[in-house]
């Protein structure tokens, strides 16, 4: 059997390369051997930026590829993966509107969705945003499609004079070329203690299926890697990894206090960032805490919803109330609310804070929440258009890489991750490599 291209993954980026290659007249064979579990994809946020899109000006945002670009080099100084950067930014809005116009994927600019790092609202996503919405609209559209051959198989390949073998469908399929778009290496203990060490054995929220093992296959044929320490922490975690409150609330003026109910963390740094900070408590918790006004504006984000709904987020009439039933100091924290009260009124923060949105008054909410480990941001590298690079620096001959096995936008522990880098490299990086298939 003779296809143009296998995609080994069918996780955000396998799906999208798969819908735009053979948009382009391309024959696919998708692989997905853990397609009965959750991969990120499906346990994400479901949120991406594409800077400069139609949707954005339509509902008056200015924005542009060039300003997301200099956000991410704000944000990440030093830790920015410029061999992709630039063709990912411009890519996105091109990205967004296949989606929308070639695939009528219903897809929407959140106007309301604010994130740390980014001086624009620049999100698309379902709505409410959801990554598990969003993961099925694209296997519904992927399993759709004549020219996409589903597989739910671990595949063989071999390398051939010409093109590859892939063994895992009825018959040994001839490719001439090959996309690695498995996931990273955040549920593979041992990578993660080796390249990561500060995260190991900490809580892993990300999906069990990132084993490294797409990574694997082409550091088998010498590929190059880069960004190995870089990853996304989730500093909003609730303690069990089943639910977490999303990234939002401290924009809106939510705090974090740590068992003796004070502030630890400027907490507008991010939500990977915080995770770490967050591990580093007594307990590896903090407590999250806002307010009735803040949770009014969270009606359209999925991740809180879910933690709303199993019972992750307390509610009280007074400080007091809320510290008895936290257990936390209720002198410590009220104290704390004040010194809130006097930041959000203009007094510079001794934590660096950039700004409070606004004081907390009752009803006041909290939830207890720790840091995870979400996905890793390090792989194999690739060139602007997702061909892998070897050691020396040249491109291996028909093996393209994008998504968690691929290097991302930006590494460096948590601190280079700019909430939204995970699917904007896998839908840019992903219209350029789809673009660059023979």
């Amino acid at each position: 059997m003779k296809k143009d291209i296998a995609v080994f993954g069918a996780g955000a980026a396998g799906m999208f390369v798969a819908l735009a290659a053979q948009a382009r007249g391309l024959s696919v064979a998708l692989f997905e051997p853990h397609a009965r579990t959750p991969n990120n994809f499906a346990i994400s946020g479901g949120l991406f930026p594409a800077a400069g899109s139609r949707f954005q000006r339509a509902c008056g945002i200015e924005d542009s590829p060039q300003a997301w670009l200099d956000d991410l080099r704000a944000f990440a100084p030093g830790m920015v993966n410029e061999r992709i950067a630039q063709s990912v930014a411009e890519a996105l809005p091109l990205a967004t509107d296949f989606l929308v116009d070639g695939c009528a994927a219903p897809f929407r600019f959140l106007p309301d969705m604010i994130a740390p790092g980014h001086n624009r609202r620049r999100f698309h996503s379902i709505e409410p945003a959801s990554g598990a919405a969003m993961h099925a609209w694209f296997r519904q559209a992927v399993q759709a499609q004549p020219a996409i051959a589903w597989f739910e198989a671990l595949p063989q390949v071999r390398r051939q004079a010409r093109g590859f073998a892939v063994d895992g469908a009825q018959d040994v399929l001839e490719v001439d070329q090959l996309v690695l778009a498995g996931g990273g290496f955040g549920a593979n203990a041992q990578m993660v203690e080796r390249f990561i060490p500060g995260m190991a054995g900490a809580l892993n929220n990300g999906s069990v299926t990132n084993d490294g093992s797409a990574m694997a296959l082409g550091l088998q044929w010498g590929a190059q890697v880069w960004g190995m320490d870089g990853y996304q922490g989730q500093g909003h975690t609730n303690p069990g990894g089943a639910t977490r409150l999303g990234m939002a609330i401290p924009s809106l003026g939510g705090i974090l206090v740590n068992r003796q109910g004070q502030r630890f963390v400027a907490e507008d740094i991010g939500p990977s960032a915080l995770a770490p900070r967050v591990l580093s408590q007594p307990g590896g918790v903090a407590l999250e805490v806002f307010d009735a006004a803040i949770e009014a504006q969270l009606g359209n984000h999925w991740a809180y919803q879910q933690a709303l709904a199993a019972g992750q987020v307390m509610s009280a009439g007074s400080v007091q109330e809320l510290a008895a039933q936290a257990g936390v100091d209720a002198q410590a924290l009220a104290q704390t609310l004040e010194q809130v009260d006097a930041c959000s009124s203009g007094q510079s923060d001794p934590l660096g804070r950039r700004a409070f949105a606004r004081s907390l008054s009752a009803p006041l909410k909290a939830s207890w929440v720790t840091g995870a480990l979400s996905h890793t941001q390090g792989g194999l590298l690739t060139d602007a258009d997702g061909r892998v690079l070897l050691e020396d620096g040249q491109t291996m001959t028909g093996v393209f890489a994008a998504g968690g096995c691929a290097a991302g936008l930006s590494g460096r522990g948590a601190d280079g991750y700019l909430p939204g880098n995970g699917l904007a490299q896998a839908f840019g990086l992903g219209w350029r490599l789809a673009q660059a298939l023979g």
